[in-house]
């Protein structure tokens, strides 16, 4: 029965409305894979937008891996863009950890101060943990050991233990 319905399905998708409900993704997630990742969609000639068209089998492929192709340079760019994602996380992360800490020393109530350091101490091991598949700029380092030792230390005063 299954070969019957793959022989009454279209062999082609028209839109992306179509071809993301084919592949169970939102539009504009297929947009960005068709962008950035190679999905083979078909276009007019010489167009760069508008109507696209796939090929349920082409789209196969493409999931299953074995058409996959992202350029050399693609790829340094997507990890390159990662990269920077990553060192832009890890300062504003410490900057909101430090936040808490400071909310946490200036706090009355016991419980929350707890909470508050709390918040603050996993903020830090997330932090040590993912600075080191980071590449950092000196700049970006400096400030971040920076914010990194006053956090250290606002929370042994807390009483965290490291």
């Amino acid at each position: 029965m299954r070969s019957q319905e793959k022989a009454i399905q279209p062999q082609f998708l028209c839109g992306w409305k179509e071809i993301a409900n084919y592949l169970g993704k939102g539009v504009r997630t297929v947009q960005r894979y068709a962008r950035e990742m190679g999905l083979p969609v078909l276009r007019p000639a010489g167009s760069r937008a508008g109507a696209v068209t796939a090929i349920r089998t082409e789209l196969d492929n493409w999931v299953s891996g074995s058409n996959t192709h992202v350029s050399p340079a693609k790829r340094r760019a997507l990890k390159s863009r990662t990269n920077e994602l990553r060192a832009k996380f890890l300062q504003v992360d410490s900057e909101i950890a430090l936040t808490f800490s400071s909310l946490a020393t200036t706090a009355r109530d016991p419980e929350m101060k707890r909470q508050r350091a709390q918040t603050a101490r996993k903020a830090y091991a997330d932090i040590m943990r993912l600075k080191g598949g980071t590449d950092l700029s000196d700049a970006q380092k400096h400030k971040l050991e920076a914010n990194l030792e006053r956090l250290k230390h606002e929370l042994r005063n807390l009483g965290q233990r490291f």
